[in-house]
């Protein structure tokens, strides 16, 4: 056999065995910052610049820590109504005051899915990710995948390293927006929020791929944009995987 033919060969077996056994996403300690937040609410500012201090932190280093700032709506009635507030962001911070058997009050900033800190209080915070980072990396799993957006919607395909009791969760954010609040807490202000949700979907039972589609905010181009994927157990609401696209 020369050499031309062997060296075909050998590539022929490579992609072969690449093909039936796909690379899983890598797996490390995942931070997931939760913030529930409103711009009607006077002490809600200093959680929101903690919450942007966190996330450049995190780009800076090249920490897997990743932010959500999900506005409820029951600030609404008392002088300004937040355009990014949704009920469906309130439902899901009782969800967690439920099982974590804590009050519903802003800023609350959910870590991990697991434990409850006042969203002002940033040294809690950062103890908080320092601990979940120290966590060996087999308490977490792989996630990758890709995502492609058109004009109306933006398509997440995903892929787990493990299968397990999970749920997943997809948020499309936009990375920073600045509002001029005219009334309420706030009024005369401009608010600064980072990376706030504006598109929120889970998948009970999500298998090791799948795909999930999002509408797109009219008005947003893909770069003010990301899509961050992650993974939460069933049993305990504990987030152990996570990936920004």
């Amino acid at each position: 056999m020369n050499y031309l033919a062997f060296l075909i060969m050998g590539l022929g077996w490579a992609v072969s065995s690449s093909s039936s056994n796909p690379i899983k996403p890598a797996v490390q300690p995942v931070v997931v910052l939760e913030l529930f937040t409103s711009q009607g609410c006077s002490s809600c500012p200093p959680a929101d610049k903690n919450l942007q201090e966190l996330t450049q932190q995190a780009v800076r280093s090249g920490q897997a820590v990743y932010s959500l700032s999900f506005h409820v709506d029951y600030w609404d009635r008392l002088g300004w109504k937040d355009p990014f507030s949704a009920s469906q962001y309130t439902a899901r911070q009782r969800q967690y005051d439920q099982a974590l058997n804590t009050q519903t009050y802003t800023p609350q900033l959910i870590v991990n899915g697991k434990q409850d800190v006042v969203g002002g209080n940033r040294s809690r915070i950062e103890q908080a990710i320092q601990t979940i980072q120290k966590q060996p990396a087999s308490a977490f799993i792989g996630v990758d995948g890709n995502i492609v957006h058109d004009a109306k919607q933006v398509a997440i395909k995903y892929e787990l390293s493990a299968a397990g009791p999970y749920r997943l969760n997809v948020a499309l954010v936009q990375k920073e927006t600045h509002t001029d609040v005219k009334n309420g807490e706030n009024g005369g202000r401009v608010l600064v929020n980072t990376n706030v949700v504006r598109q929120f979907k889970t998948v009970d039972q999500p298998g090791l791929s799948g795909s999930v589609t999002l509408p797109f905010p009219a008005g947003l181009t893909p770069e003010q944009t990301a899509v961050l994927v992650y993974v939460q157990r069933t049993d305990n609401g504990q987030i152990v995987g996570a990936k920004q696209f």
